[in-house]
């Protein structure tokens, strides 16, 4: 009697065809080769969007220099001894040359190295060694307030009359000692330092703080207060 065959014996595992071997092993030997073309066939799209990226930044940079040119001040510190109506009047001026309106900031005025406060003290220490408030002159103020294109701020003006010839003669001669710095910034809130009568104002990111500020003091002077 012949013997069954067992069903249930676990089948012998299929060997591997020696085609497949030789195909895996040239895949893997040309894989460097494809990854090489996949990155040149996408090298030109990558140096295409840097191209695009770049320009965007070239013309967004010349677009904002453009619109800060079209209202950038130019303002410029001055003196004279007389005006276009032959008046023989001293004045200390600021001066805005630019195409756009000047945010004046901070101003500071020095004599001989040492800041002055008020026109009153200007005075005191240049031209009188007393008490200048019975001087006439006028002052105007010359910070925090907008200058327009073209537009010059008187913010000393010192006449000459009989009366103060002596102090005036002196004040003429003296005014070219004085060192002027002033900050003013554009309506996109760009800052410039003007110094003395230079041609190009210093960029800054904002106005200083550490200044000894100028201030113009007509109300101290109308109510005789002492400024000391």
């Amino acid at each position: 009697m012949s013997e069954a065959p067992n069903r249930d014996a676990a089948p012998e595992p299929a060997m591997s065809a020696p085609g497949a071997v030789a195909i895996g092993t040239r895949l893997l030997r040309y894989l460097p080769l494809i990854t090489i073309a996949h990155f040149l066939i996408g090298l030109p799209a990558l140096i295409a969007s840097l191209a695009l990226a770049y320009f965007a930044f070239v013309q967004a940079d010349a677009t904002q220099k453009m619109q800060t040119g079209g209202v950038m001040p130019f303002v410029t510190f001055g003196t004279s001894n007389g005006d276009k109506d032959g008046n023989q009047d001293i004045a200390l001026t600021l001066t805005n040359n630019g195409v756009g309106p000047a945010i004046l900031g901070p101003m500071e005025i020095r004599y001989e190295g040492k800041p002055m406060a008020t026109p009153i003290e200007l005075l005191r220490t240049c031209c009188t060694g007393t008490d200048a408030r019975a001087l006439t002159f006028s002052t105007s103020p010359s910070t925090g307030i907008a200058a327009r294109p073209g537009e010059t701020i008187e913010f000393v003006s010192f006449p000459r009359t009989p009366a103060s010839e002596k102090v005036w003669q002196t004040f003429n001669r003296e005014r070219w000692k004085l060192k002027v710095r002033a900050c003013y910034c554009s309506i996109f809130n760009d800052c410039w330092i003007t110094e003395g009568m230079q041609g190009l104002p210093k960029a800054v990111n904002k106005c200083p703080a550490d200044w000894t500020l100028y201030r113009e003091d007509a109300g101290n002077r109308i109510a005789g207060i002492d400024t000391k």
